[in-house]
């Protein structure tokens, strides 16, 4: 799915709270989506293109995420992506459960590992 020191299942678990979060700074295009989860995810946090699309995709599908049309004066047209209203809030549930669920896991491997 992406190409990280991470398991596939692991990404899969939060790639919906990565991008959204990523939206909440600001709309942008498919390209600058993945440019910034590797910035932000200090280069950890790498999609391919033919990951993130169909993830777009299936955001606006949920109507988390919406798009439009961007055609600037000189260059390609491309499609600009914005979370909505909607995804707002998913992505402040999901983050308040993954803050949880960290906090779980990381108090058993703790717990268990004898720290």
């Amino acid at each position: 799915m992406a190409t990280t020191l991470f398991s596939f299942d692991l990404i899969r678990s939060c790639a919906d709270m990565v991008v959204l979060t990523v939206l909440r700074k600001r709309s942008m295009h498919g390209y600058d989506i993945l440019v910034s989860m590797g910035e932000f995810g200090d280069g950890q946090f790498l999609f391919k293109q033919g990951t993130l699309y169909p993830l777009l995709y299936r955001l606006k599908r949920e109507a988390w995420i919406e798009s439009k049309w961007h055609v600037p004066e000189t260059g390609k047209k491309r499609k600009i992506y914005s979370i909505t209203a909607a995804g707002k809030k998913v992505v402040a549930e999901r983050t308040q459960q993954w803050e949880r669920f960290f906090n779980s896991v990381n108090s058993i491997l703790k717990e268990c590992n004898g720290e």
